[in-house]
Order: C-alpha cells, then structure tokens, then sequence
C-alpha cells in the first residue's frame, strides 16, 4: 500500500493552515463533512467537551488529516456510522491503554506505522501534540492524549479505508 510522503503532509498543512477567509474555512469543514459525515461526526462528538483550542486544533488536525489522505487517495470511500462506532468499540481497549501513552509507546506506534500504516502521517500527529514547545493552543495534558487518540483513530479509519481501494500485489 502507499504510504502518504511527507510532501504530502507538509502540504495539506501549508494549505489548511494558510485559509486565511472565514468563508474558505467554512468550505474546507463543508467538504470534509460531505466526504466523511460519520467519521467527521464521530470526532466532533468525541472532541465536544474539550477546551475551546482544543476543539479548533483537533478539527484543524482532522481537516489536514482528510485533506493528506485525499491527495493520496483521491477514490476513498465514506465510511457509515455503523463501521465508525464498531471499529472505535473493537479498538476500545487500545484506546484505554493510549491514556497512559509515553515515549515507549510512542515509539512502538511509530514503529508499526512504519510497517504498515502511514508513518508520515503519524509523526505529524505525534509532532503536533507532543513535540512543539509552543503548542498552540496551550492544552492540558489529558486534552492532549484524547486528541492524540482521535487523530490516530480518524488516521486509522482513513488508513483502511484507503487499503480497501489499494491494487494488491500479484505474487507469481
């Protein structure tokens, strides 16, 4: 399957960051909505008692996330509520253990997304919530890890998403 390059990342930051209109903004939410309703739907719910700035820097992340799977993938299906809410509740307990992340954890993330998932993808996750020194808007720590855990789920149903549309390797 192909990995999403860093270009890929760096650019649909550049361009979601750079909206500068609230209407353009307005646009890329509507699309995202259109694209993804369930899954766009799903992260909101998750996100709706969080701080203000989270909620903005979640949807932002959600809006670069979509648009880098988009670039890469541009024949991804939507996926239903009924495939959101059971992938979440068949990955619960991984999300419970993600409450207590810490680097060794990261590293491992890091580590299988690199076999088989989207390393790039992660990393901006990863360097997003963790890494900046200035992280802004300034959160608290738990705002950070739930974030942390629905970027990686909306990444992960993207990522299967995209898998199911992936051309499988003919092996002779």
């Amino acid at each position: 399957m192909q990995k999403i390059p860093f270009e890929t990342v760096q650019n649909s930051i550049d361009q979601i960051c750079g909206i500068t209109e609230e209407s353009d903004l307005e646009k890329a939410s509507e699309h995202l909505f259109e694209v993804q309703p369930d899954l766009a739907g799903f992260l909101m719910e998750f996100i709706e008692d969080m701080s203000e700035g989270a909620q903005d820097l979640g949807f932002m992340m959600a809006l670069i996330l979509n648009h880098s799977f988009e670039v890469q993938f541009p024949k991804l299906r939507a996926m239903t509520e009924e495939e959101v809410v059971t992938r979440f509740e068949k990955h619960e307990a991984e999300f419970e253990s993600l409450l207590k992340i810490n680097d060794d954890m990261i590293a491992d993330l890091q580590e299988k997304a690199a076999q088989d998932g989207q390393p790039e993808v992660l990393n901006y996750i990863i360097e997003e919530l963790f890494m900046s020194p200035d992280l802004e808007p300034e959160l608290e720590a738990n705002e950070q890890i739930h974030l942390f855990i629905i970027c990686k789920f909306f990444v992960d149903c993207l990522h299967e998403l995209a898998s199911e549309s992936a051309p499988e390797l003919v092996r002779h």
